[in-house]
């Protein structure tokens, strides 16, 4: 299932730490879909707002976490 994040006007900057890969999705069309895959870290801009994260390839059916970090401001 999709996990729904929001970044609050904050840079989000996460890293997979559990399952072989997960899909970084925008529903509001924010940005093109990327798949990050087990220890990668990635950065998921202020200005995006609301996206998801889901299992993807050889996850699908498994559990996933990711581990987020942020600067509050």
């Amino acid at each position: 299932r999709a996990v729904p994040h929001d970044t609050h006007g904050g840079v989000h900057v996460l890293n997979l730490v559990e399952g072989e890969e997960a899909i970084v999705e925008s529903p509001t069309g924010a940005f093109e879909p990327f798949i990050v895959h087990y220890a990668e870290t990635f950065i998921v801009p202020a200005a995006v707002g609301k996206y998801t994260i889901r299992p993807h390839g050889a996850s699908v059916g498994r559990e996933c976490a990711t581990m987020l970090a942020f600067v509050r401001t």
